[in-house]
């Protein structure tokens, strides 16, 4: 199969489809390449490279063209790249290879319906938790996958609890833990009526009003470190004043593609 791309600056990409989609009807696959966007185009037919120049207008570009595997699952692996998460991290799907020069490798089921760790608030997530020193307990309240559990895990946070209220998360989450090497005791809970189980330190990737529900039940003594995601700059406010009402203040405060995220320790 001919796979011809255009790759073009991430703020050029609405500009470029507009003249760029009228000429290939079977769409075209965006994947982001850290500031550009590589727009892909497979099958026949496609344009020629001069209409891909026109369609590219003022912005810079690069245009290339290669022959890639009529199976899906056998593309899949050729597009496949790790992209290591604070430099020393890298999460990947089940059916992609082993990195070989990663400190640490989270593999994660791709049958599970919570995503891979790719979020934008639970990268950073991930990026801040990999900076703090393991001060023994853990816990992930509203985990998802597991990944934040499964990493404190591996850092050397003990015990490591992860807290979810949807079956199917627990299921995922044990899959996960397995297949990490890790122990994780994974638990339905609903955090909307419920406090969060004792714990050194705990990571909360929820919605804002989770959050305010979080920090008014917090168990005594409150954990000495909390890594905090999954709501919007605009709430951010209201959401470490809650935490600090209670002696965890931010450290570290982060915005990623329109979320915020947060490093609190006790006072």
């Amino acid at each position: 199969m001919r796979e011809l791309t255009l790759r073009v600056p991430r703020e050029a990409v609405e500009d470029v489809l507009d003249r760029l989609l009228p000429l290939v009807p079977g769409g075209v696959r965006e994947v982001p390449r850290n500031r550009d966007v590589e727009l892909r185009l497979r099958g026949e037919p496609l344009p020629n490279r001069d209409e891909l120049i026109s369609a590219a207008g003022r912005w810079p570009h690069e245009l290339s063209e290669r022959e890639v595997p009529d199976d899906w699952r056998e593309r899949r692996l050729l597009d496949y790249r790790p992209e290591a998460i604070g430099g020393r991290l890298v999460v990947r799907p089940d059916w992609a290879p082993a990195p070989g020069d990663a400190t640490l490798d989270i593999v994660l089921s791709e049958a599970s319906a919570f995503g891979a760790g790719t979020h934008p608030t639970t990268r950073t997530c991930l990026e801040l938790l990999l900076q703090a020193r393991p001060l023994g307990s853990f816990a992930d309240l509203g985990c998802g996958t597991g990944v934040l559990a499964i990493l404190a895990a591996k850092l050397g946070w003990r015990p490591v609890v992860a807290i979810d209220i949807q079956p199917e998360s627990i299921e995922a989450i044990a899959a996960n833990a397995a297949a990490n090497g890790v122990s994780v005791d994974a638990r339905s809970v609903d955090l909307s009526s419920q406090g969060p189980p004792a714990a050194d330190g705990f990571a909360a990737n929820v919605p804002s009003a989770l959050h305010q529900r979080i920090s008014a039940s917090l168990p005594t003594p409150v954990p000495r470190l909390a890594v905090l995601g999954g709501y919007r700059p605009t709430d951010a406010g209201d959401v470490l004043a809650g935490y600090a009402a209670c002696g965890l203040r931010a450290a570290r405060e982060l915005q990623r593609d329109g979320w915020a995220v947060a490093l609190l320790e006790r006072d």
